[in-house]
């Protein structure tokens, strides 16, 4: 996983013992799993995914996610940056627009509109502890349920 060139200069992961600065507790290199599972609850598939979110300045997060396979669509890395008001923060890129909300420091819920899946994302993020997190995705396509996935990911950096 490379960071992109103009972000080499400006990254860095803030102050890692403050949970209480919204979006901090996301910063860092992550490693995770995500399984995916049909509406009625069947297993899928399982698929590695990898992650590094750094703070670019004070109310900017960039987030890179590099999906080894990203169901129905193969191999996918995004890149956004997030801008942060308070508890909300949002962002667009030409594969994503996202919308997140701190419910509390170890909550956070966000609405994706993906341009690559062609569906709606709607991500509830659950900080187990500092270095865990789980995310449950509900995905909806046309009105209906496409797809369930939990994603576990932990800290590596």
């Amino acid at each position: 996983m490379n960071t992109l060139p103009e972000h080499l200069q400006l990254k860095h992961y803030g102050v890692t013992e403050t949970w209480m600065i919204p979006y901090q507790c996301f910063m860092g290199r992550w490693e995770g799993l995500c399984k995916t599972f049909t509406p009625q609850g069947v297993f899928v598939e399982a698929a590695a995914v990898h992650m590094d979110v750094y703070w670019l300045d004070a109310q900017t997060w960039h987030l890179h996610e590099d999906f080894d396979n990203l169901y129905e669509v193969g191999p996918t890395v995004f890149h956004t940056d997030l801008h942060v008001r308070e508890k909300f923060c949002y962002g667009d890129s030409p594969l994503v627009r996202i919308e997140g909300t701190m419910l509390t420091p170890y909550n956070y819920v966000f609405t994706i509109w993906s341009q690559v899946s062609g569906t709606t994302v709607y991500n509830n993020h659950y900080f187990i502890d500092q270095n865990n997190r789980r995310i449950i995705t509900h995905k909806i396509r046309d009105g209906k349920t496409h797809i369930f996935q939990i994603q576990d990911f932990v800290r590596v950096g």
